[in-house]
């Protein structure tokens, strides 16, 4: 027979014990939990807790009957998505949108009385906000909605089929030109080295200030997207790639210059230019926004931008959908084409001169096309 585990009982099964409240003289109240493994057993005792701030909240224990869209709200993000997010992805998107959004309206409903229609007429009144704030919205409230389907508490879902529309005047990322990236790579070289590199490898901001020297293989030509660098509470914190993007890139002549201009006496490609460590990405922006002053208005990126017009470039350049997805590390390709991919006139230009162009003069133009690039 093995030897029993930490907080394993004669029985097999396990323990969890935690403080539950304090009674009236401030004495800790302690009780335990048990399951068939320490997860389990921790699981029920978070699950006990966050039924009693509930009951707490509605003055009766949780039923279909009397639990409101605002105390399950409450419950649905301390339960399912809390423990599952970054600090600041629970903050931003999450509890900012339950709070400020969803609450207001819904937080004093029950939760089996909200109809479609109710749903609906909340949307209808959020047109001044973009397509994909409400969207955000609304993958939240169905969410939701879903958990507490899951737990019998309603049996449809009121958010299933919502349209929405919006009023707000859409914000286009920039893009730079062929002619504009060579104008700011030139002025960057030596100096602002990262937002070449930026431009030249599309990574994301965190991906840039996480890159370490041995995620690079010189032998091969490679380096290898394996984490990423963000401030949470405060605090610096290294975390896998967005949604697990980790990818293996080459290193092109032009970054492969780049990368020999850097210092290697610290772990960090691009370091903080104050420390030997990561660069707060904060900081990061302020930088590379001070360093646009130099150029027109409609020039200046910030490090996203930077990642938008690398993929406008490639796109410009003829290379499909699928690969410039892939490297720059989506799941999604519908992203990368709504998103990310800026084609301009000119590109369209081009590629119907050689799709129109009599069979005799379309090697001609394509010949003329990739000199002029």
């Amino acid at each position: 027979m093995g030897r029993k585990k930490k907080g394993q009982r004669a029985d097999g099964t396990f323990e969890y014990k935690c403080t539950v409240g304090h009674d009236m003289t401030g004495r800790r109240i302690q009780k335990s939990f048990y399951g068939s493994t320490l997860t389990e057993a921790k699981q029920k005792a978070e699950q006990y807790k966050v039924d009693k701030a509930v009951t707490a909240t509605i003055g009766a224990p949780v039923t279909p009957a009397n639990i409101t869209f605002g105390a399950w709200a409450e419950k649905w993000l301390e339960t399912y998505k809390k423990p599952y997010v970054t600090s600041q992805t629970y903050a931003n998107t999450y509890l900012n949108t339950v709070h400020h959004h969803l609450l207001p309206v819904f937080g004093s409903a029950r939760l089996s009385d909200i109809r479609p229609i109710d749903v609906q007429r909340f949307f209808s009144q959020q047109k001044n906000y973009s397509l994909s704030a409400q969207r955000k919205m609304l993958i939240t409230i169905r969410a939701i909605f879903d958990a507490a389907i899951d737990n019998d508490l309603i049996f449809k879902n009121p958010a299933k089929k919502i349209q929405l529309t919006s009023s707000a005047v859409k914000h286009e990322k920039t893009a730079l030109t062929d002619a504009q990236i060579d104008q700011v790579k030139g002025a960057a070289a030596g100096t602002f080295d990262a937002i070449i590199f930026l431009l030249e490898t599309g990574l994301r901001r965190g991906e840039l200030l996480g890159l370490m020297w041995s995620d690079i293989d010189f032998d091969t030509g490679t380096f290898t997207v394996n984490r990423s660098f963000s401030i949470e509470n405060g605090s610096g914190k290294m975390q896998p790639p967005k949604k697990g993007s980790y990818r293996t890139l080459p290193i092109m002549p032009s970054t492969m210059e780049v990368l020999q201009r850097q210092k290697r006496d610290t772990l960090y490609v691009f370091p903080s230019p104050r420390a030997r460590k990561p660069e707060d990405p904060n900081h990061f922006n302020r930088r590379v926004r001070a360093w646009f002053q130099q150029f027109p208005e409609e020039m200046r990126c910030t490090p996203h931008e930077l990642r938008h017009s690398y993929a406008s470039q490639l796109q410009r350049k003829g290379v499909d959908i699928y690969t410039i997805s892939a490297l720059l590390g989506h799941k999604d390709i519908e992203v990368t084409a709504s998103v990310y991919v800026h084609p301009d006139v000119n590109s369209f230009r081009e590629k119907l001169t050689i799709a129109l162009a009599p069979d005799g003069e379309k090697a001609t133009n394509t010949t003329n096309i990739s000199t002029n690039n």
